[in-house]
């Protein structure tokens, strides 16, 4: 599969930090926990493979760089484009994996 681990996880947040995320997750129509992923994942997106084969995920690994190039401030709409990028990119690659094995 895609080496997805589902543990219960539960941080300890601020109430300020709780109230903040909670708040961010309502207006984007997402739980508390799809809003602390997504925000992980775009603070740390996935890396590049060295080897990627697949044509469309090495577009997308491109794109995400073009973007990336002119330093988009954290949580821009950019910033969020090229990490959405990366993110597909970094599946294609993983199920193409799957595929070839």
């Amino acid at each position: 599969m895609l080496g997805l681990i589902f543990q219960p996880f539960h941080p300890r947040l601020l109430a300020a930090r709780k109230k903040r995320l909670e708040t961010h997750a309502t207006l984007n129509r997402r739980s508390l926990s799809q809003e602390i992923v997504v925000a992980l994942e775009e603070k740390y997106p996935a890396a590049e493979p060295d080897a990627t084969s697949d044509p469309a995920a090495r577009m997308l690994f491109w794109l995400a760089k073009r973007i990336r190039r002119r330093n988009p401030k954290p949580g821009t709409p950019r910033d969020k484009q090229a990490a959405l990028y990366e993110r597909i990119a970094g599946d294609i690659a993983e199920r193409m994996k799957d595929i070839g094995e």
